[in-house]
């Protein structure tokens, strides 16, 4: 089955068809696209993008992406599909404004030119599905691949860069990223898609399923997704100063043990009514194993050791959250929301940690939960009036469990207790916050203007206000200008007040550290003469406060308040689009990044002002053209590229190198063969891809936070399967 004839569709649209003529193109037309693409119809037409994109992340109110005050990127699941995007970690990576250090555990990722330091895990923004926070408690930090979502639950993803704590409170720091998930209307009975290939020369696979359906007013959705992953056999890169190796491994510096298991299970289910209101419920349940050959503590410790048995380190962790969403219509200008989490997460029992490098009996356990609630009370009132505003309270309690580790001799199980003067072994946290937020359009369209203030008081840190000031204007129908203002904090996660060194040169954790804080200004403009093409570029002006790492301090990475920051970065990109015979995308972010370490002497003369770790510029762009081929199996071929300027090692590398040094820039380059819609079961779709990552085998590396560096991702080729039941 094919699609009705692109020119007829152009005819009805025209040049200049806006307004009246477009809908009624799209009420005429779209039921024939929804006969022969199902679901999906609107989004392969680009149509929601002719119709202005509604985003709600901005202000927790629908509204046009043109309007929105913020620097918002969306991504549809049209734009994840045709990518091939596995991840929201390879969605991230092709966003202007961020950076992702991948450290085959958990990837961290920095957002003009700032990063969160060891242990951060993307806790440098707040991550979200519909609205509600994702982090793993302990180290507040970010799951961001297979293991989060599973990808064909998707609607869209709405990125904001920017602080927005005066809306989302804690953690929402340098960005914000909302997981809008499908739809009721648009889950179908299954979805399924499979991948097999290689990583390097190791085989791998990925499972992604959804389904579900609506009976009346309930709609039930439940989804799955899984990876096996072997990224071993990557070498510690010689510019690493001075890894921590095992005496026993010679010169060996190959991983033997990167493998990646991910898996989630997502279920959601709805009780919806269109004049009184929604109740849902949904569920996460999340776990990770990896090879830990490039952990922080110590590398490439997977080996057989003198006594014959296996050893090394490997991470497993799990969480799980339980989430309750309600909202009723008062009226018909007031909603009244009520939200509720239950969260927990914790260690996997295959969960250890090989440091006794000298000594084969021993490994060390760790024993590490948490478990808690956040909850939230809005009003939303939105009259007709070009007025809104949203009245909120939020508490969140954190119930986190952090013993000292124990050493466990591996012949006779004996557990060794490890001496410890730190007091995480049982500590319970608490926070409280209100918010009010307004929007107003003072002469629409000419002029709208968005203000909020959050208050805070934590059981830990004390109080904080934070707050944010916007103001958007469509200068005509092409030209859309921003200028906002933001502040945000930063909570000391509970792995930096409590963590207990796992042995000596190991973190150290501070109860006394006080939160980071932010201060942002930006601003945007943005060029769309039609429906192909659009423009945007924009600067901005951080000064980050009292940031928050671990350093070295005598022999041992502890916990401080270390520096300030300030940072200039200017972000442009470039969209064209010809319906779906192509599509061509082009950004580049330049950063001028400079620190206050707040001490003097030696190290600091050696570390300098100059930024670290985060590349000073990088350039991305992306080409998808349909390809000559037969009538019955329309081709697409996808490229996309990453060019990466110079980056500044860490700190520690620094120091201990005796000088400071950066590594070389690099091009990461994907390419994907896919189908469109193929229709071989009647009424049943299927797509087909071959998609290859890091085609040029890059093999640069990018900076540890400790004294070595992380080989880039290996190469590797997919061949997918996807069906729509």
């Amino acid at each position: 089955m094919h699609s009705p004839p692109r020119s007829s569709f152009k005819a009805c649209l025209g040049k200049w068809a806006t307004g009246a003529a477009l809908a009624a193109c799209v009420v005429a037309w779209g039921p024939r696209y929804a006969h022969a693409q199902e679901s999906e119809s609107v989004e392969d037409l680009d149509l929601v993008k002719l119709l202005n994109v509604e985003v709600s992340t901005a202000t927790k109110t629908a509204e046009s992406l043109n309007d929105a005050p913020a620097v918002i990127t969306v991504v549809t699941r049209d734009d994840i599909r045709r990518w091939g995007h596995q991840s929201i970690a390879e969605v991230l990576g092709h966003v202007v404004g961020f950076y992702l250090v991948d450290n085959h555990i958990l990837p961290d990722v920095g957002v003009r030119g700032m990063t969160g330091g060891l242990g951060a895990e993307s806790g440098v923004i707040k991550v979200m599905i519909d609205g509600r926070s994702v982090a793993y408690r302990t180290t507040s930090g970010n799951w961001l691949g297979v293991e989060l979502i599973p990808m064909s639950s998707i609607k869209q993803i709405e990125i904001i860069r920017g602080p927005a704590s005066a809306l989302y409170g804690a953690d929402a720091f340098l960005g914000v990223v909302n997981i809008i998930t499908l739809d009721p209307e648009d889950v179908r009975p299954l979805r399924l898609r499979l991948a097999g290939g290689f990583t390097g020369t190791n085989p791998g696979g990925r499972l992604d399923a959804l389904g579900g359906g609506m009976v009346g007013p309930v709609d039930v959705m439940l989804g799955v997704a899984g990876e096996y992953d072997d990224r071993s056999g990557l070498s510690l890169p010689a510019e690493s100063p001075a890894p921590t190796l095992p005496s026993d491994i010679g010169d060996r510096r190959v991983a033997l043990n990167l493998e990646r298991r991910s898996m989630v299970l997502q279920g959601r289910v709805g009780l919806r009514d269109e004049d009184t209101g929604q109740v849902v419920l949904s569920a996460y349940g999340s776990g990770i194993q990896r090879g830990g050959d490039f952990a922080h503590w110590a590398q490439l410790t997977n080996r057989t050791a003198a006594s014959g048995k296996h050893v090394g380190t490997v991470v497993a962790l799990e969480q799980l959250r339980l989430n309750l969403d309600s909202v009723l219509h008062a009226s018909s200008e007031l909603d009244v929301a009520l939200q509720g989490t239950y969260f927990r997460g914790g260690l996997l029992p295959e969960d250890r940690i090989e440091i006794e490098l000298a000594n084969d009996v021993l490994y060390v356990e760790r024993d590490q939960r948490y478990s808690g609630f956040d909850s939230a009370l809005e009003a939303r009132w939105t009259p007709a009036l070009p007025v809104n505003g949203i009245v909120g309270v939020e508490t969140v309690f954190d119930h986190e469990r952090l013993p000292p580790p124990r050493r466990i001799n591996r012949l006779s199980g004996e557990r060794l207790a490890i001496e410890s003067s730190g007091d995480g072994s049982n500590v319970k946290l608490f926070n409280v916050g209100a918010y009010v937020s307004a929007n107003a359009k003072i002469w629409d369209p000419w002029l709208k203007l968005t203000g909020g203030l959050r208050y805070d008081n934590h059981s830990q840190y004390g109080d904080q206000v934070t707050g944010r000031l916007g103001v958007t204007s469509r200068l005509s129908d092409a030209i859309v200008a921003k200028v906002l203002y933001g502040s945000a904090f930063k909570a000391p996660s509970p792995y930096l007040l409590y963590a207990t060194p796992l042995r000596p040169g190991d973190v150290v954790g501070s109860p006394e550290l006080a939160p980071q804080k932010v201060h942002t200004v930006e601003g945007q403009l943005s060029y769309n003469p039609s429906r192909f093409l659009g423009l945007s570029t924009g600067v901005s002006q951080s000064w980050l406060l009292d940031k928050a790492e671990f350093t070295a301090e005598g022999i041992n990475q502890a916990a401080r308040n270390v520096a300030s920051q300030s940072s200039l970065s200017w972000e442009t990109r470039a969209d064209y689009r010809y319906y779906d015979d192509l599509r061509l995308y082009g950004s580049f972010e330049r950063v001028w990044s400079t620190r206050d370490l707040g001490s003097e002497g030696y190290v600091a003369d050696l570390i300098g002002t100059s930024n670290v770790v985060y590349p000073d510029w990088v350039g991305r762009a992306g080409v998808l053209v349909g390809v000559p081929s037969h009538p019955n199996v329309p081709l697409e071929l996808g490229s996309q590229a990453i060019v990466v300027g110079e980056r500044r090692v860490s700190d520690t590398s620094i120091v201990q190198n005796g000088a400071s040094f950066t590594l070389d820039p690099y091009v990461m380059l994907d390419l994907s063969l896919s189908t469109r819609e193929l229709y071989i079961i009647t009424g049943q779709e299927t797509r087909f891809a071959l998609r290859s990552r890091n085609l040029l085998m890059a093999r640069g590396p990018d900076p540890g936070p400790v004294a070595f560096q992380y080989p880039l991702r290996p190469g590797e080729i997919f061949f997918e399967v996807e069906h729509l039941f």
